[in-house]
């Protein structure tokens, strides 16, 4: 059974993933991108979704909500007591990824979320 079979779940999913991206202050249109929808999707068709429209591709977002619950996971556990510096992390450059910040590895490509989560999480391929 997936949990796209149960509304409640569905939206339960949609909008913790959805809160975690406004804790990190990542604007809609790229919320967007993260989560696997088309660029330039307007933020009318994201407020559809988030009151629980099932999304274009259900498997992408299974797989990129996946990604980002863990990286929220990895930032609590690196940032104990203190979610304002694991939000900011998101969004600074690091030498860890070549002076770029993490959402912009992450927004470069599915396997850019997996970075940063694998980063985070100290999973070394």
């Amino acid at each position: 059974m997936s949990i796209y079979e149960d509304p409640e779940e569905r939206k339960d999913l949609i909008v913790s993933v959805f809160q975690v991206l406004n804790s990190w202050k990542i604007d809609l249109e790229l919320q967007a991108i993260l989560v696997g929808l088309p660029a330039g999707t307007k933020s009318r068709e994201l407020t559809k979704i988030k009151n629980g429209k099932p999304f274009p591709d259900e498997d992408e977002f299974m797989r990129r909500a996946f990604e980002i619950l863990s990286i929220s996971k990895g930032l609590k556990l690196a940032f104990p007591g203190n979610t304002t510096l694991g939000n900011l992390w998101v969004t600074t450059a690091s030498y860890n990824f070549n002076d770029c910040a993490p959402v912009e590895i992450m927004l470069a490509s599915f396997e850019g979320l997996q970075e940063v989560n694998q980063h985070l999480n100290g999973h070394w391929s």
